[in-house]
C-alpha cells in the first residue's frame, strides 16, 4: 500500500496496528478473547478480509508472512 503524499505514514501505521494484533494472537488466540468467538472477532474477521482483498486488487498488496496469526484469524471458521 503506497499513499500519493509521501509525509503520510498510513501504510507504516497500518502495518504496525497489524503487527499488534499478530502480538496480541500470537500470546492470547487463537481468537482475540482467546479460545472463545466473540463480538469483536464476528465484526473485526470480515474487516481484515475486506482490507486484504480490497488492498490485493487497487494496491496489489497482501498480508506478509510476518503475520501469519492475522491471516489465521481471518481465515477461522471459514470467514474466507
Amino acid at each position: 500500500m503506497e499513499s500519493k503524499d509521501s509525509s503520510d505514514c498510513t501504510e507504516q501505521t497500518l502495518f504496525d496496528e497489524l503487527k499488534a494484533l499478530e502480538e496480541h494472537l500470537k500470546a492470547h488466540g487463537p481468537n482475540v478473547n482467546g479460545q472463545n468467538v466473540c463480538s469483536v472477532y464476528m465484526s473485526l474477521a470480515p474487516k481484515l478480509y475486506h482490507l486484504e482483498v480490497a488492498l490485493g486488487h487497487f494496491k496489489k498488496w497482501s498480508m506478509t508472512e510476518s503475520l501469519s496469526h492475522v491471516c489465521n484469524y481471518i481465515k477461522v471458521d471459514g470467514v474466507i
